[in-house]
């Protein structure tokens, strides 16, 4: 059983419910419903009117259709008012705010009505994560909500950071990104992290602020919990032979499946690379260190995507 088909089988046996708010916005969503439901892969809730869905949809007890023109969203307008009144938000403008699906999907997750929320098939990045950020939060033990992608291939696995959120990061962001992907690597694909910072610069071989910037995240990641070296190219990061030439002499040379990328733009074109040249299943942007489990999908996302991205949602759940 391949990596995909064990993450599948952990969700299924995990009680939970994941809001997909654009199933009646967009056909690939829909799709992924039907076949979530179909395999009893997870309960969902999504929102439209029923005779938008297929009969399977609208009779099968593990979906819940709310129908977002009759459903009364008074309480949770409420709600976000007070929640966001310091900031200058009036009632007027939260009752019209939470008539948009990726807030009325947030305001239901922060409520407990569901578990989790998939969304970005349809919505924008910014449309997905801005409820998120301001409704469900950040951990209090985290300082950046980070996004990573997981990439398989037969029997090997790798986990790409950040790919989709932060696009230059400190050399503190890098470290909170090293280790918030290794934990995501550890406790929910339950593989063990080898995790490499990557640069141009192998151990010193090039001087710059760049180069700087990705070795004092190593020396801060230094005291965590899991095998993370740096800075290093990503040659010496995949192949024993090339690392031991360029002097890195950790457990992480040769040897890495957790890749930290020293900015968005390397971060995103390498996995892109990755899966579209090496043929690798890509699965994600999955988002890291919100209060409760919300993922944005990618616009460009398949059906198989979507659903892989809600067991991944599940996967999640603390």
């Amino acid at each position: 059983m391949g990596l995909t088909e064990q993450l599948v089988e952990r969700a299924k046996k995990i009680n939970a419910t994941i809001i997909l708010p654009e199933a009646n916005l967009d056909d690939r969503v829909k799709e992924a419903c039907e076949i979530i439901i179909k395999e009893n892969i997870s309960k969902i809730i999504i929102f439209g009117k029923k005779e938008e869905f297929s009969k399977l949809l609208q009779t099968s007890e593990n979906v819940k259709i709310i129908d977002t023109e009759t459903f009364n969203t008074e309480e949770l307008a409420t709600q976000l008012y007070e929640l966001r009144k310091h900031k200058g938000l009036t009632l007027l403008e939260a009752q019209e705010l939470i008539k948009q699906p990726t807030y009325l999907a947030m305001m239901m997750l922060k409520n407990c009505m569901a578990d989790g929320v998939v969304a970005g098939a349809k919505f924008s990045t910014a449309d997905t994560l801005k409820p998120a950020l301001q409704i469900i939060k950040t951990k209090p033990d985290k300082s950046v909500v980070t996004g990573c992608m997981l990439l398989t291939k037969g029997e090997e696995t790798l986990v790409f950071g950040d790919v989709s959120l932060i696009e230059n990061p400190t050399s503190e962001e890098l470290k909170d990104i090293a280790i918030s992907t290794a934990e995501f690597a550890d406790k929910v694909v339950g593989i063990e992290p080898k995790v490499a910072l990557l640069s141009y610069s192998t151990k010193g071989s090039a001087k710059s602020e760049m180069v700087s910037k990705v070795q004092k995240a190593a020396e801060l990641c230094k005291n965590s919990n899991y095998i993370i070296d740096g800075e290093m190219q990503v040659d010496s990061a995949l192949d024993k032979s090339t690392a031991i030439k360029k002097g890195v002499t950790s457990e992480v040379g040769g040897n890495a499946n957790v890749l930290i990328f020293p900015d968005l733009d390397a971060g995103n074109i390498g996995y892109k690379l990755v899966a579209r040249l090496g043929g690798y299943t890509a699965i994600g942007p999955i988002m890291l260190n919100f209060n409760k489990p919300v993922n944005d999908l990618s616009r460009g996302c398949n059906v198989k995507e979507i659903v892989n991205t809600v067991c991944i949602t599940k996967l999640q759940i603390e």
